[in-house]
């Protein structure tokens, strides 16, 4: 009877791990895409540059969505411009600074996160303007960047690593820093180990593993324990990408850093990266490996929306990060 009992548990677990890993697989890799198409002279009245599409084709998405909230497309897709390692075409902006020196100046390549793209992404980049050269970048399979699936942070880092390449290319930029949110620092932080040209990065609400976020977001979003489902949606991210999500888990990734300076922006009621569970966590593992590592908290802030919950802190923190790393940098 006991045998029975233990057998029809087993057979249970299994169909529930199966049946969420597929669920939540599919969700992670294929989301229903963000509908935002504002640009940096809708929302800001910027200049910019379309960094790997005809920039004449963003006006064509204003008369169908004039706020450009809720656009029904993306408009054209990236070019042959800019292409990862591997095959991957990429599209962004180039948008200059407001007083700085020119393309050679320091520049900050924003990265968004998980089911967002470049119009996203421009929120974070009102209190950097004025001093530093900027790019917002289309992580693949969102925006106008192209590729099949997300992948958390694995391939997405091959995204960082190509504008960066394009903009040594083109711009020759004294130093570089990356500014990511959520997913984006993950794919952030990943690309920067084994990239010296970059100099600097802030990390905005990062997950210090994939385990714990996939499950927290199972409690917090649908109720259901954190494991055994986010074990299944990460073997079923594996199954259908062929990527491991743990491989770019920012608990191994920042710590190897080195000597870049690091500064981690947390909310201190994130629900989804709970500060003791992520933030807190990475801070102690970097240290331990000798990184030059901050940690400023947003006081009531959530998940990815501390630029909005504490605009003026989170851009004075960012400022002066950037204006320490990078401004007399040569990387």
């Amino acid at each position: 009877m006991a045998a029975a009992v233990v057998a029809l548990i087993c057979i249970t677990l299994s169909g529930y791990t199966a049946y969420v890993g597929a669920v939540g697989s599919d969700l992670l890799v294929d989301p229903i895409p963000s509908r935002l198409c504002s640009t940096p002279a809708t929302r800001f009245g910027w200049a910019y540059e379309a960094v790997n599409y005809d920039i004449a084709d963003d006006a064509v998405l204003i008369p169908a969505d004039p706020e450009l909230e809720l656009c029904s497309g993306q408009g054209q897709g990236a070019g042959r411009e800019l292409v990862t390692r591997d095959g991957v075409p990429i599209a962004g902006w180039y948008i200059p600074s407001a007083e700085g020196p020119g393309p050679t100046g320091p520049t900050v390549i924003l990265v968004h996160g998980w089911n967002a793209n470049k119009s996203e992404v421009l929120r974070y980049a009102a209190p950097l303007h004025r001093e530093f050269n900027l790019v917002a970048l289309d992580l693949r399979h969102g925006g106008r960047s192209g590729g099949e699936a997300i992948t958390f942070g694995v391939q997405e880092r091959f995204d960082v690593e190509a504008v960066v390449d394009w903009l040594v290319r083109t711009k020759a930029p004294r130093s570089i820093g990356l500014m990511g949110d959520s997913m984006g620092g993950a794919a952030a932080a990943a690309a920067a180990v084994n990239d010296p040209r970059i100099g600097a990065v802030l990390l905005d609400s990062i997950h210090a593993s994939a385990v714990q976020v996939i499950g927290r977001r199972l409690t917090h979003e649908t109720g259901h324990p954190p494991y055994p489902g986010a074990w299944g949606i990460i073997a079923g991210v594996w199954l259908r990408t062929g990527h491991d999500v743990r491989s770019v888990d920012p608990l191994d990734t920042v710590p190897q850093l080195g000597d870049r300076p690091v500064l981690l922006v947390h909310g201190s009621h994130d629900p989804i990266d709970l500060p003791a569970e992520s933030a807190e966590r990475i801070v102690e593992a970097a240290q331990a490996a000798g990184v030059g590592i901050q940690l400023r908290y947003c006081d009531g802030g959530g998940h990815g929306d501390l630029i909005d919950h504490c605009p003026e802190e989170w851009g004075a923190w960012a400022l002066d990060f950037f204006e320490r790393a990078l401004s007399s940098g040569s990387r």
